[in-house]
């Protein structure tokens, strides 16, 4: 804990140094942006075209369009007006972001990059963050989504600002903050599969300077296969304080709790026929119990020619369960402690040249046991440590009035260890034993930008980006695997026209890999089957388009569109034979794989999203429709290509309609998920018998009723 005691010594000592107020211009990470986050609403008098949407991508306060980068924002009115409450759900409509399903929840990936494992084997390639927080598996957002502002997808490697993990991109999920406003909102949401849904919060200034903030979300719902599996029983509670002595100091701190029950994830057997939801539990009835606790704290203080934040910020992420999912009965148990600490030195918003610089600091103490009880299996990694350290600076330098140039650089090192780890099976067993992974990594990035018009911007940005290396369930020797680098290059344009009715932006990127990750359950060298991953030997391409366009002909008229491109191919990629010693020769439990040329999993050719709402004006109220279609050509639900492994094109259509209240005060709506009702698989686990399926939901539906002031 030397690293956090450094970091936060170092934080603890500027910001008493200095106790004046907070800049009402500066705004935190995670703050609620100060401008509207989802466009112009349908009860605005006049049209104002596309309204700026304010994010914290870049570590401090810009609009999307003065951003050089690819973001979607997804506002949190829009996502309760649709019925949409967990983190999968939202980012499916997301094109270029395909998420898999896995036994705590889900994984992220963008462009074809992230991971398909759950476990202690292997990081993520995408960064999650909540309330500008990093938290290594996005499947630890186990209580839904409530109370939220938005959510911001940054597609493209973020090693400069974001550090490890962020070679695919980041996720910024954003709560609401307190404000000096008394308000209060409330929903409830009834459906098919007995659904009953609330997200709830009120705010309550206490005085001039102090604010509270309590949100309560949950989400109860019947399993969509069969046999009762892939059900929610989840609800997760939030609790802010803001306090803001003067203009130039704000300090937030909170806490919040998250549980997540029921039976449990399942899974269905690739040779079922499409549109099945019969799934094989064994004649067990799973269990789940997973647990999510946070405890965080933001301070920001105004020094005059410079912005100071603090963010430390502790967890605890626990996960018990017990079932048949992927063809094993299994019985699994996480526990992960993990500590941040962030340190950042700012520029103010009116300055010329706009800057961040800073230090962080991350640890985590995990442990996981995972027994495949009718394999006689035992994967028991009790002690996994990893101490990660980081300086980052970034800034972008104006060169007269249009063009400005942009530079970053971050510094990270990483100090993985495991002891007592153990691995057995009924052909062997080896351990217990320990090992040490020591790391670093300098990325950067390099571009410049520059204004065409007021309303069109032009950028171009190389950068580079680090996936940390660990540690995996097999006998010494073969338990470790590389970290992964990437080179990137990302240029785009980003365009306002008809008096800012329509909105156009485009962007090219081109990634190169060295040791690109991928993982997968297979036999390992103890003579069992472990949660493995593997480097490429070559190098990984992914290249592409991304079109974003949004038309705003009148104010009771929205019509969205995006298109995502992509091309991806793997290096030269050849995973060597797992053998164990026989009493003739080595005996052979999986062969070589040679996916050398063969494109990357989660990555279909053409991926996009087409949206239109319209309001109609009734009385003191309106009523809002909307359609929301995410369409997807073929795609390869694993890296191996095995057998059921290529998946068809599909379409995906939502349809809301929603009656609102005047003022938007109160509404009543209705909605239908997944019209088409397609059978949408998510991720594909090899398996002896063939392989299994994890699916997304099916078609659903339900009415929702929501108060807010």
């Amino acid at each position: 804990m030397k690293g956090h005691f450094l970091v936060s010594s170092a934080g603890l000592a500027v910001l008493l140094a200095h106790t004046p107020a907070f800049a009402q211009a500066t705004a935190s990470d995670g703050g609620t942006a100060t401008a509207n986050t989802t466009g112009a609403t349908a009860s605005d008098e006049t049209n104002q075209g596309v309204v700026d949407i304010i994010v914290t991508a870049e570590r401090r306060s810009s609009t999307t369009q003065r951003t050089p980068a690819t973001i979607e924002v997804l506002g949190g009115q829009d996502l309760r007006e649709r019925g949409v409450a967990t983190i999968d759900d939202a980012l499916s409509r997301v094109s270029g972001v395909f998420v898999q399903a896995n036994n705590k929840g889900a994984n992220i990936n963008i462009r074809g990059v992230g991971t398909s494992l759950d476990s202690a084997a292997g990081d993520p390639g995408v960064n999650t963050n909540i309330d500008g927080v990093y938290i290594r598996q996005a499947s630890a957002v186990v209580g839904g989504l409530y109370d939220v502002d938005r959510i911001e997808a940054l597609k493209g490697p973020q090693g400069t600002l974001y550090g490890r993990n962020a070679t695919g991109g980041v996720v910024n999920i954003l709560s609401a903050d307190p404000s000096s406003h008394f308000g209060y909102r409330g929903q409830i949401a009834l459906g098919d599969y007995s659904l009953f849904r609330t997200d709830a919060a009120i705010n309550l200034p206490l005085s001039e300077t102090f604010a509270m903030r309590a949100a309560f979300g949950s989400e109860s719902h019947d399993g969509y296969y069969d046999t009762g599996q892939d059900d929610a029983k989840r609800f997760g509670g939030r609790l802010k304080l803001l306090w803001t002595p003067s203009e130039t100091v704000r300090i937030l701190v909170g806490g919040s709790y998250a549980h997540d029950g029921g039976v449990g994830p399942g899974s269905i057997a690739a040779s079922e026929p499409e549109g099945s939801r019969h799934a094989d539990d064994g004649g067990i009835r799973g269990r789940l119990n997973q647990k999510f606790v946070t405890a965080f704290s933001n301070v920001q203080v105004d020094m005059g020619p410079v912005v100071v934040t603090f963010i430390p910020t502790f967890s605890n992420y626990t996960y018990d369960s017990f079932g048949k999912a992927y063809g094993f009965v299994s019985q699994q148990r996480v526990r992960e402690r993990q500590f941040t600490s962030e340190l950042r030195l700012s520029s103010l918003p009116a300055s010329p040249v706009q800057w961040v610089a800073g230090l962080y600091y991350y640890n985590t103490d995990l442990s996981n046991l995972a027994v495949l009880t009718n394999q006689g299996i035992v994967n028991d990694q009790p002690n996994l440590k990893t101490n990660s350290y980081a300086a980052f600076a970034d800034a972008t330098f104006p060169i007269g009035d249009k063009l400005k140039l942009i530079g970053g650089i971050r510094y990270t090192k990483d100090h993985k260890t495991q002891d007592d780890t153990l691995v057995s099976s009924p052909g062997g067993s080896s351990g217990p034993f320990s090992g040490v992974l020591n790391s670093d990594a300098v990325n950067f990035r390099s571009g410049v930008q520059y204004q065409l018009a007021p309303s069109a911007l032009l950028y171009a940005t190389y950068s580079t980006g680090y996936k940390s290396g660990g540690f995996t369930p097999d006998e010494p020797g073969f338990n470790t695997f590389k970290p992964e680098r990437l080179r990137a290059i990302e240029a785009g344009i980003k365009t306002r026209l008809f008096e800012n009715k329509f909105q156009l932006n485009l962007s090219g990127f081109y990634y190169s890999y060295d040791n690109y990750q991928v993982s997968s359950l297979g036999f390992a060298h103890y003579g069992g089957l472990s949660a493995l991953v593997f480097n490429s030997q070559g190098k990984t391409e992914v290249y592409g388009l991304e079109l974003q366009m949004s038309y705003r002909p009148t104010r009771d008229d929205k019509f969205d569109l995006t298109l995502s491109p992509l091309h991806s191919r793997f290096g030269r990629f050849i995973i060597p034979a797992t053998t164990i010693p026989g009493p003739g020769g080595p005996i052979v439990l999986a062969p070589e794989i040679d996916v050398s040329g063969k494109e990357v999993p989660s990555a279909p050719s053409l991926s996009g999203t087409a949206s239109y709402e319209h309001n109609w004006r009734l009385g003191g109220g309106r009523l809002a429709a909307r359609a929301d279609t995410f369409f997807s050509t073929s795609y390869w639900s694993e890296f191996s290509h095995a057998a059921f492994s290529r998946r068809p094109g599909y379409t995906k259509t939502d349809l809301s309609l929603t009656f609102f209240g005047a003022n938007d005060a109160w509404s009543v709506g209705a909605f239908v998920k997944n019209v088409e009702n397609s059978w949408i698989v998510t991720l594909k686990a090899n398996t002896p018998t063939g392989g299994d399926f994890a699916l997304q939901p099916p078609r659903t539906f339900g009415v929702t009723l929501s108060i807010r002031q």
